[in-house]
């Protein structure tokens, strides 16, 4: 028989159980989420509701897209909000000086979801926030795999593991009570087993990814230059007059992969590939040419560690472009 209703300490237990999975800290606390979307919204807006005495928020723009559907509220509710991208922060100190006394928190992220490149002023600004008390919302999409960090008392690092599973990671000030969370059913096995399987799958190898960037040079640009700021579990590169998603599918074709398995090891920004025409280019600063967003690739440590790999995405690439030729 079915009763619709929801034992709310089992939320409780989920956050319990991956505390300790996560090996942190007594004086920590964690809160379990279906996403890293969800997990922003409902550290903010209950935040929001309860220190409702404090309408002055700060968010920092540019650096990831989950931002983006929380701003509308706050301005319909008249917050003061003190929005800057991440390109005009140059003095990060002078910034923080600069926020009202009644601010509430600062949402801003350690890294971009789609590239990987990390943000040097993140911890700055983490600490120079919690010295004034303000409440500091960290998005890490990828960093804390490599980069545990040690909270201040004013954080809160909300850390995505994959599209169904995010945590967040509170300090001890953090009050805030949770909207939903406790009142969803969770697969306390499942859960937990997403993490897992997260964590393993994330390898940082500099040298692997420096070695496969500049193996391809020769038909296309690596994202980042070299001393960049990134992480490097993945190697960003971007193909000038291909498609990434036609030369990512002959790349399968002669690597015996179906289109499934392919996409689980690779990724591109082609907004064929994805079906949509708006996506990355309108939070994303400095927003993406149509020309790089069509040809961006994103490879994996699994495909990177494949033999020949790079030989085989070059003949690929030249496969593609004799399709593109006309001849007569």
């Amino acid at each position: 028989m079915f009763i619709d209703v929801v034992r709310p300490e089992s939320w409780e237990e989920l956050n319990d159980q991956v505390k300790t999975f996560l090996g942190l800290e007594a004086r920590l606390r964690v809160r379990s989420y279906q996403g890293i979307a969800q997990a922003v919204f409902e550290i903010s807006q209950g935040t929001a509701q309860f220190m409702s005495h404090k309408k002055s928020i700060g968010v920092i723009l540019g650096q990831t897209s989950v931002f983006e559907s929380l701003l509308p509220y706050y301005y319909k509710e008249t917050y003061e909000v003190h929005t800057l991208s991440h390109l005009k922060l140059t003095n990060v100190k002078e910034w923080v000086e600069s926020l009202k006394k009644d601010t509430n928190f600062v949402l801003f992220s350690e890294d971009h979801p789609v590239t990987g490149e990390l943000y040097p002023f993140a911890e700055e600004l983490d600490k120079l926030l919690n010295e004034k008390r303000i409440f500091s919302f960290r998005v890490s999409h990828s960093q804390h795999f490599y980069e545990p960090s040690q909270l201040r008392p004013y954080t809160v690092r909300l850390c995505s593991f994959n599209p169904t599973a995010a945590v967040a990671v509170l300090g001890e000030r953090f009050r805030s009570p949770s909207l939903l969370a406790q009142n969803m059913t969770w697969d306390q096995v499942h859960f937990l087993m997403e993490l897992t399987d997260a964590r393993a799958s994330r390898v940082a190898n500099p040298l692997l990814v420096e070695k496969f960037e500049q193996e391809i040079s020769s038909v296309a640009t690596p994202y980042f230059k070299a001393g960049a700021p990134r992480l490097f579990d993945r190697a960003v590169c971007v193909f000038n007059d291909v498609s990434a998603e036609a030369l990512a599918e002959v790349l399968f074709k002669k690597m015996g992969l179906s289109s499934e398995q392919g996409w689980s090891k690779l990724s591109s920004t082609n907004m064929c590939h994805w079906s949509v025409v708006k996506m990355f280019r309108h939070w994303w600063e400095p927003a993406p040419s149509l020309e790089e967003l069509r040809g961006m690739l994103i490879v994996g440590p699994e495909l990177l560690n494949t033999k020949d790999f790079a030989k085989l995405l070059i003949s690929s690439y030249e496969e593609v472009r004799a399709l593109q030729n006309w001849t007569v």
